[in-house]
């Protein structure tokens, strides 16, 4: 069991085959309520990721979570005060989520993921490359299907890489659409540009 921000259902939804990844995966990934309703919320801007969770909902291989009343207080302190020090309401709902049950969360964004490594010291946080790149997936989708799954997801999606993923990336897209991935770090795609 994990729990997944707003960031990755997007990604996962901008692969094409999110039912998939998740089935291989083997067990039931959760979405916080505060996240979904984020989500919810895009769909006034076209955004398609919400109708893709209801979908993995439908199937079983999503379960909506929310947070209990004795977490207001550590969701408020991640919420409000200072902006470099505060998340907003989906990652913070998904770190404290995550840290009372003691499972994985899966988040992308570097400031939700350097003030967990402060907060929640022993938390283990993912993000969506590992959890594509996780041997059921990998090996159940096959190179060429997952070459495809993460390019979908750093096009239409923006997905963030960090840098020590780049080269596994690059390998699993293939160099030439990786130099058009604008989420893979700028340095990279300079290097990949000067070759």
């Amino acid at each position: 069991m994990a729990v997944a921000d707003a960031s990755v259902w997007i990604n996962l939804a901008a692969t094409g085959c999110a039912d998939r990844i998740l089935s291989l995966h083997g067990s039931v990934l959760d979405i916080t309520q505060t996240a979904l309703s984020e989500l919810e919320r895009g769909r006034a801007k076209g955004r398609h990721a919400a109708d893709e969770v209801a979908a993995l909902l439908h199937l079983g291989l999503v379960q909506v979570v929310d947070l209990d009343p004795q977490d207001e207080d550590l969701f408020l302190s991640l919420v409000a005060g200072d902006a470099a020090q505060t998340l907003d309401d989906g990652e913070a709902a998904t770190l404290i989520y995550a840290h009372r049950i003691g499972t994985t969360a899966f988040i992308d964004e570097r400031k939700a993921t350097s003030l967990a490594a402060v907060r929640f010291p022993r938390l283990l946080v993912a993000s969506t490359v590992d959890f594509l790149l996780a041997p059921a997936v990998r090996g159940g989708l096959g190179e060429a299907a997952l070459g495809d799954a993460l390019y979908g997801a750093l096009v239409d999606a923006k997905m963030r890489v960090a840098a020590h993923h780049a080269t596994e990336v690059i390998a699993c897209v293939g160099r030439e659409r990786a130099e058009v991935c604008s989420s893979l770090p700028a340095s990279v795609r300079r290097a990949l540009k000067a070759v």
